[in-house]
């Protein structure tokens, strides 16, 4: 059965506070970017044997936020990483310094980390050198008893040649001791929500592909596309409160840029399938027949439909509206068996488009982040998933 973990970042406490006190979700993955060795080791043991540690090697040469704090990163143990100094015995110091460090926190699995990397042709030489081969010696060389995740970044020209693809799977599925993959998608550039249908029917298949292998599949940094994922039964989905955390990027572990606007304030409604810009709630509430029904109902909501609420993306209560919100949501269509599900989420973009529709025709000119359109793109990779299902 597919589990909700939180992506933590910035504001975390905010995701452990909801998955504390309202259970929100199953567990929680570990962000050393915004928290400090210390700060995790620290941490209540059972929160942490319900969390995925996450290295966030992805440049192995930054020193962002709390990354310093840890001595195995690569920057830290290398005093300045480069790949051509990057040697076997630096290699095997951070893969023992690191899985020593997960085992001993007891998190649930123990992951070898990933290096960001665009180029598909010499992507998995670069992992298995980098990474792969010194954590896995390592690994088996301790006998760990806890499963061992593989985490990858896969680009979408990497996912959507169907021979890059097919490498891909033979490499991970030919590695020892590896339970499962640790899966982050990065598409640049990208919309808010994925339009790109090719691309959605790529990763069903890749997901699809690991799963009849027997493969664990956690799928990391995730928007509300893990609501048409879950046809493919990945065993873990997360969801995350600022947007970096809902889409991978890089911006967040490259040097500080100079001070940017802040995004618009948005709410989650499941009914759309959609974060929509806050203006608008006053009007759809004059057009739905049922206002309270139509927008998810939390203690949260309550507070933010207050005259006076003062709406701003730094405040708390739209994300953590969006934690009781999504994991309900997430609940009941998992109480669906899997031959179910998959109508019940086409259904839930059906009625998702009539809606959007409806506000169409009522005069109700949603702006682009906000609108319905990649549900329409959602809805035909799933049609054609399963007919690829079908023909099998």
């Amino acid at each position: 059965m597919t589990q909700l973990f939180h992506q933590l970042g910035h504001r975390y406490k905010w995701n452990i506070e909801s998955f504390s006190t309202e259970n929100t979700g199953n567990g929680l993955i570990i962000a050393p970017r915004y928290m400090s060795y210390d700060y995790v080791n620290s941490m209540n043991r059972q929160l942490k044997r319900n969390s995925i540690f996450d290295p966030q090697f992805y440049l192995p040469n930054s020193d962002r936020g709390y990354l310093q704090t840890y001595p195995f990163f690569p920057n830290v143990l290398a005093e300045g990483f480069s790949t051509a100094e990057w040697n076997v015995e630096l290699a095997k110091q951070s893969a023992e310094d690191c899985l020593a460090f997960q085992n001993d926190c007891d998190f649930q699995y123990i992951v070898i980390p990933t290096r960001y990397h665009s180029t598909p042709s010499d992507f998995i030489e670069l992992q298995t050198n980098l990474f792969v081969e010194p954590f896995l010696n390592v690994y088996s060389s301790k006998r760990y008893d806890k499963p061992c995740l593989l985490q990858l970044i896969l680009t979408d020209n990497m996912l959507k040649d169907e021979q890059n693809r097919n490498d891909l799977l033979n490499w991970i599925t030919g590695l020892e001791n590896i339970a499962g993959v640790y899966l982050i998608y990065y598409l640049s550039p990208r919309h808010k929500q994925i339009d790109d249908i090719d691309f959605l029917i790529s990763v069903m298949l890749f997901i699809r592909a690991l799963k009849v292998a027997k493969m664990t599949i956690v799928l990391g940094y995730l928007n509300t596309e893990s609501i048409p994922l879950l046809v493919c039964d990945p065993d873990i989905v997360t969801m995350g409160s600022y947007e970096n955390l809902r889409m991978f990027s890089l911006r967040s572990f490259q040097e500080a840029e100079s001070e940017q606007r802040g995004p618009n304030a948005r709410i989650y409604v499941s009914k759309l399938l959609q974060w929509i810009d806050h203006q608008y709630i006053g009007i759809i509430s004059k057009k739905v027949e049922d206002p309270k029904g139509f927008f998810d109902d939390t203690e949260y909501r309550v507070a933010m439909f207050q005259p006076t609420y003062n709406w701003h993306f730094s405040k708390s209560e739209p994300y953590k509206h969006y934690f009781v919100s999504f994991a309900r949501e997430f609940e009941r269509l998992l109480s669906c068996n899997a031959s179910n599900r998959f109508s019940t989420i086409q259904d839930e973009c059906r009625k998702a488009i009539q809606y959007y529709e409806y506000f169409d025709k009522n005069g109700i000119i949603f702006e682009q982040d906000s609108s319905g359109r990649h549900i329409s793109y959602w809805l035909t990779a799933l049609n054609q998933y399963k007919k690829i299902l079908e023909s099998e």
